[in-house]
């Protein structure tokens, strides 16, 4: 069967398919407000909880340059207390060599004749060597006691080896 179509009846088919299409569109335009309303709401959202979170960034970020700053003090503190006992070291080696720095000379005069501190120590090396066959090395202490009415000098190395030279 084959009906005819009036045009009425398109008229009303073409009127029906035009309010579907509004309908369309208009739910298109309330789905896209919707979204839209959705997206702006959460970028308020965001820039709502921006701040926080910025806020909670900028505290690590200082607690992290806070954590920074206290291990270089602490190492600047250990160099300046090495540097403080380098120089109190420096200090009491001075004073030490600054002793030691103290030169004298000894000079044993009489009936005519002059004899040195080195001299008589070199006699004394000489007879520990020589004579009783020991190394220079091995003298630790060495006193030396003159007696120039004797013409001599006596001495003890190391506390028990003693002796007698004449001068």
């Amino acid at each position: 069967m084959v009906t005819k179509k009036t045009s009425s009846t398109t008229k009303a088919e073409t009127a029906t398919v035009k309010t579907e299409k509004k309908e369309t569109a208009a739910a298109k335009a309330i789905e896209t407000k919707k979204d839209t309303t959705k997206k702006l709401e959460t970028k308020a959202a965001v820039l709502v909880d921006t701040p926080e979170v910025q806020a909670e960034e900028v505290k690590e970020t200082v607690k992290k340059a806070a954590k920074k700053v206290a291990a270089k003090a602490e190492d600047t503190a250990e160099k300046a207390v090495k540097t403080v006992k380098k120089a109190a070291a420096k200090k009491t080696a001075a004073k030490t060599t600054k002793k030691a720095d103290l030169k004298t000379e000894f000079f044993l005069q009489f009936s005519g004749k002059e004899y040195t501190e080195k001299e008589i120590l070199k006699k004394v090396k000489d007879v520990w060597t020589k004579d009783l066959k020991n190394k220079v090395g091995d003298m630790k202490d060495v006193k030396i006691y003159l007696k120039p009415e004797e013409s001599a000098a006596y001495y003890v190395v190391n506390g028990d080896t003693t002796g007698k030279i004449d001068l």
